[in-house]
């Protein structure tokens, strides 16, 4: 039996990057993990008058959060019994630390014939990525998660500017939402849900009508929906792509991907009730994908005096811009979609989208060593963010600063 953290929002992202490792290695399925998880403890054999003890434990530790955020930061390898093993490193929250501990003390007193590291005050925390590798293996892999190749591969680069044999740096918050219990044959026996308090069966544990309740919970929890505002300060935001049904697993959105229509909603209620009649810069991509409704249609639901920069996708905006300079507060900022392309020579501040967080290694939201601000909406919790939070800040002093929710590197 094993206790773990299936990845919930997310969990898509990862398994397309293991796809690709996958298939660029040549590595066969049996050695490659379908099911990203995070083992917290086992696996252990436990009778069934047991399996109701493990059930109230892990619902009187649960209760106390609300969920365990973590941090995956790319990859990392150890000898395996059975060889080499890659895994995606995970860096995990105080909260996180703390739960798996309590849950390994009490466990243990309760199923103690477990694996050695469940006693480990050094505790692991990873994601399997493939596992039992040759060196031959381990080295076809590493080589394209990690800036190591081969010497073949760096021939090969000079006669190719498309492809890519180094993955790139996966880096990337993300949140635990559940806890799941499993049997011997890893099958759900329950899981417990932080934000609905609950054990939920393997039926309603597998329904997508739950999991979508549970995201609903965690994104008012958030500050993800529901959000108002009512300050008289311009506000900033990019890349909504409303209508983008495969942005919700491109870039681990905390929505379901067969409802676009809801993502669509709480977007735009977000702007809505947060800009009001305010003055509101939009860098580009406010809608995209296969029978998408144009940026002038969305444009007719949104409030504020909107400054549209056009992004990516829009070809045709009314009154849009390539670009802005924005003065504000003795600061001074160039607004653009991509900051990989600058319409102009600058050396200051600049305010981009395009990037999500998909690369957030090099373009987390602010990155004070390349005086970048990424105001893609899935670093600003989807809501528009307050141009007077931004300098309040004090942007100088910041070295780095991943999303809106986190404490400034100085």
């Amino acid at each position: 039996m094993l206790i773990e953290i299936r990845i919930g929002p997310g969990k898509n992202k990862l398994i397309n990057s293991i796809k690709v490792i996958k298939n660029k290695s040549k590595i066969s399925s049996r050695k490659i993990h379908r099911v990203p998880h995070i083992t917290l403890y086992g696996g252990f054999s436990a009778t069934s008058n047991q399996i109701q003890i493990i059930k109230n434990i892990i619902e009187s530790i649960g209760k106390k959060y609300s969920y365990l955020p973590y941090l995956i930061d790319g990859f990392d390898w150890i000898n395996g019994q059975n060889g080499k093993v890659i895994y995606f490193n995970i860096v995990p929250s105080d909260g996180l630390i703390n739960f798996r501990k309590e849950l390994a003390e009490k466990l243990l007193e309760i199923v103690p014939l477990t694996k050695s590291y469940d006693k480990n005050e050094n505790f692991l925390y990873h994601s399997t990525l493939a596992y039992k590798l040759s060196e031959s293996e381990f080295k076809r892999i590493w080589s394209y998660v990690s800036d190591s190749k081969t010497l073949f591969q760096k021939i090969m680069s000079f006669f190719s500017s498309t492809e890519k044999y180094s993955m790139r740096y996966f880096y990337l918050p993300m949140y635990a939402l559940r806890i799941t219990f499993l049997n011997n044959q890893s099958k759900i026996i329950c899981e417990y849900d932080f934000l609905q308090k609950r054990f939920l069966s393997r039926p309603e544990a597998l329904n997508k009508r739950e999991w979508q309740k549970t995201l609903r919970l965690f994104r008012i929890k958030k500050n993800m929906e529901n959000c108002r505002d009512n300050k008289r300060t311009p506000y900033l935001i990019s890349d909504l792509h409303l209508d983008h049904a495969n942005i919700i697993r491109y870039c681990a959105r905390p929505f379901l991907y067969f409802n676009v229509d809801e993502m669509n909603n709480v977007l735009v209620n977000n702007w809505n009730n947060v800009v009001r009649n305010n003055t509101i810069y939009f860098l580009g991509d406010l809608s995209f994908g296969r029978g998408s409704r144009p940026a002038n249609y969305w444009l007719t639901k949104l409030s504020g005096d909107i400054h549209f920069i056009r992004g990516n996708h829009e070809a045709s905006v009314k009154n849009s811009n390539k670009y802005e300079i924005l003065r504000y507060k003795n600061y001074k900022f160039l607004l653009v979609h991509d900051p990989d392309n600058l319409p102009i020579s600058w050396d200051g501040w600049i305010i981009h989208g395009h990037k999500h967080n998909n690369d957030l290694k090099n373009y987390p939201f602010i990155n004070g060593e390349k005086k970048t601000i990424n105001v893609s909406a899935e670093l600003l919790n989807y809501r528009p963010l307050s141009l007077d939070f931004l300098i309040s800040l004090d942007l100088n002093t910041i070295k780095r600063m991943d999303t809106v929710d986190d404490s400034p590197k100085r």
